[in-house]
């Protein structure tokens, strides 16, 4: 669930528990690790690994997410659409071995979302294009990619409108019980 230096947090059948690191081993979010009683650990095979190159000019990568089936590419209609960053994050999800999908939010506040869905189509071949306006809660155009049993990442800049996607997708909170709500 989370990753940090010296402990990694992670979901049991028991319940959460916090995992000592192991030097030699980069774990990252989406990992699964087979866990003994005593707390030792084994990193269990991938099946995608999206990762990026370090940001200080070492030839070493940095994992992001491991076992993802689809990645959304999410990128605001509010401003200018950012072609560039897009490509950039469509070959990292083509290269982990997830499928791509690219959101285009905000739909509500574009002139012709259309045109920017045509305008982008040459610079995303082979992924889908999907037009969202998730504050008005619309994000049907996801469902098939947020099926049961499919594990989703959303990459994209700040402000383009992944919490909102998450939050759609998710649905309405339940209250939990025993909890109350502050006046």
């Amino acid at each position: 669930m989370r990753v940090d230096r010296s402990a990694y947090d992670v979901l049991t059948e028991d319940g959460p528990a916090r995992l000592p690191a192991l030097p030699a081993c980069e774990v990252t979010v989406g990992d699964w690790l087979a866990v003994t009683d005593d707390g030792g650990w084994a990193l269990l095979p991938r099946t995608s690994l999206l990762v990026r190159g370090a940001s200080s000019g070492v030839s070493r990568t940095q994992p992001l997410a491991a076992n993802v089936d689809v990645v959304l590419v999410v990128a605001s209609l509010s401003v200018p659409i950012p072609v560039r960053r897009i490509e950039r994050l469509l070959t990292l999800a083509w290269e982990s071995g997830a499928a791509p999908v690219v959101v285009l939010t905000k739909a509500d506040l574009h002139a012709d979302p259309e045109a920017a869905v045509r305008d982008l189509e040459p610079h995303a071949p082979g992924a889908p294009l999907v037009v969202t306006s998730a504050a008005d809660g619309d994000v049907a155009a996801l469902a098939p990619y947020a099926r049961p049993g499919t594990t989703l990442v959303l990459l994209g800049a700040s402000g383009a409108g992944k919490s909102t996607v998450v939050n759609a997708l998710a649905g309405p909170c339940r209250r939990r019980r025993g909890r109350r709500r502050r006046p």
